[in-house]
């Protein structure tokens, strides 16, 4: 009886062990600026997260498999897996995406802006992986700030898996779990 016992607890285990949806980190860092294109900036970064899980078993996570994506600019940080339906005003876009887990094959071309008429006021950014990041904005009759990167040979790429935590319904599964074969247990004990 013991056997059957074990097998039950270790099929509720891998149960509630179930993660969310696999996530990594993503960095791209140095960029050559368009202002002073032989300087590598290495303190220029775009960084994110994504999240999502390869439902078509094709090796590739596409746009349509993301949860979220992350992306921290200079102007922006935000969702832009969430993104479309803006307003005229407001609005961000991600036109592509796609994403080999277990490699550096990564695709990104995502957009945002914000524009205040009342203020004089908009923000950009525009990001192109392998090609340009853009950054732009201006405040009432403030000089205009036009950030224009290019990606070269210095520009590096980071991807790190983020441990996957399970969701709160995996864990209450587990608790049940484990008190269910407690009271197996003690009920076999009293037998």
């Amino acid at each position: 009886m013991k056997i059957p016992t074990l097998l039950g607890g270790a099929m509720l285990l891998c149960t509630a062990a179930h993660a969310a949806p696999s996530a990594w980190d993503f960095e791209y860092r140095g960029f050559y600026d368009y202002h002073n294109p032989g300087v590598l900036r290495t303190d220029v970064a775009v960084t994110g997260r994504i999240v999502g899980e390869d439902t078509d078993a094709d090796g590739v996570i596409h746009e349509s498999e993301l949860d979220s994506l992350w992306m921290n600019m200079r102007l922006w940080s935000g969702d832009f897996a969430g993104c479309g339906g803006g307003t005229v005003d407001h609005d961000c876009q991600l036109d592509v995406f796609s994403f080999r887990p277990g490699s550096d094959a990564l695709d990104i071309t995502a957009s945002w802006r914000d524009n205040d008429a009342t203020q004089l006021a908009y923000h950009t950014e525009e990001f192109v992986s392998g090609d340009r990041y853009v950054a732009r904005s201006s405040y009432g009759h403030d000089y205009p700030v036009d950030d224009y990167y290019f990606f070269g040979a210095g520009t590096a790429l980071t991807i790190t898996p983020v441990s996957p935590v399970p969701e709160p319904g995996a864990w209450m599964m587990l608790g049940g779990g484990l008190v269910a074969l407690a009271a197996l247990r003690k009920g076999k004990a009293g037998a």
